[in-house]
């Protein structure tokens, strides 16, 4: 719905002020801008800048690592209709970074919402991003853009998970559309492109999550041969219940995951598990904490 303001005309006529309505473009015009750079032992958060919908940015630093932790946050409760929301993040030489969200996303009902990310990782740098799913209201429409840009020898660690909908109150597929891409380079050459482009559609047999709830991917871009990462994680993944996880390194230094879970606990158990091998395997400390 676009959004509107009024303008009263206060003359001292004795006739009724007229009231002047004035249409605006639907959705706000939202930025965000991070830079991480290394500062001693820690990573420092030296840029921060953002406009609405997104809100105030803290950094944490929850155990001795000196890796910055921070949330990503968006009071307005979501994506809304014509919403176009652009997010850039950079890290400068061996600066390491965790970006997480307050909680699940939404996209709202209304006109096509657009969302952009950026990342930019230079030598030495580690990023994991692990946001929460995104849950497409009935009637939504969203196209989401994401680009990873790593220097040779950068880490990243990025997972994205997707609802069916407002799946406890019936809705399944029902948005208008659901678009995501996520390319990632390393030195300018393509290591991974991934995404799906669904029309939802109020068929009760229209199903392209093979009947789960939740479809989840992770990637792992890292210097050396992941295989037996990505032969351990499938192993694992296959034996947590309520979930269908497969994990495959298809070129030297790129590991992906896939997952379709039945319900959020099954997505986040399986995503935690991986995210805590992915880590083992790269000889860095457990997570101080589970996303959730």
């Amino acid at each position: 719905m676009p959004n509107l303001s009024h303008n009263y005309n206060c003359s001292n006529s004795t006739e009724p002020a007229a009231v002047q309505t004035v249409a605006r473009a639907a959705g706000q015009r939202g930025e965000l801008r991070l830079g991480f750079s290394r500062r001693g032992e820690r990573t420092v958060l030296g840029e921060r800048r953002w406009t609405a919908p997104f809100g105030s940015v803290r950094t944490h630093y929850p155990d001795g690592t000196g890796t910055a932790e921070v949330q990503i946050t968006n009071p307005s409760g979501g994506i809304l209709g014509g919403d176009r929301l652009e997010t850039h993040v950079s890290l400068e030489p061996g600066a390491s970074a965790t970006l997480l969200t307050q909680g699940a996303g939404k996209a709202y009902r209304g006109p096509a919402a657009r969302q952009t990310a950026a990342f930019d990782l230079a030598e030495g740098a580690f990023l994991e991003y692990l946001p929460h799913h995104l849950i497409p209201f009935r009637g939504s429409s969203l196209q989401a853009e994401t680009t990873f840009s790593l220097a040779a020898g950068a880490t990243l660690v990025a997972w994205e998970a997707y609802a069916a909908g407002r799946v406890a109150r019936g809705e399944r597929f029902l948005f208008d559309r659901l678009s995501t891409r996520t390319r990632a380079s390393r030195e300018g050459v393509p290591q991974a492109l991934d995404g799906f482009d669904l029309a939802g559609s109020a068929s009760s047999g229209y199903e392209p999550f093979g009947g789960s709830s939740y479809f989840g991917t992770l990637l792992v871009l890292a210097s050396g041969e992941l295989t037996p990462l990505a032969e351990g994680l499938h192993n694992a993944l296959s034996e947590i219940p309520r979930t269908l996880a497969s994990a495959s390194s298809p070129a030297p230094g790129v590991c992906g995951v896939r997952v379709l879970a039945r319900d959020a606990p099954a997505l986040y158990r399986t995503l935690n598990a991986a995210r805590r091998s992915v880590r083992e395997a790269l000889d860095l400390p457990a997570p101080p904490r589970e996303v959730s």
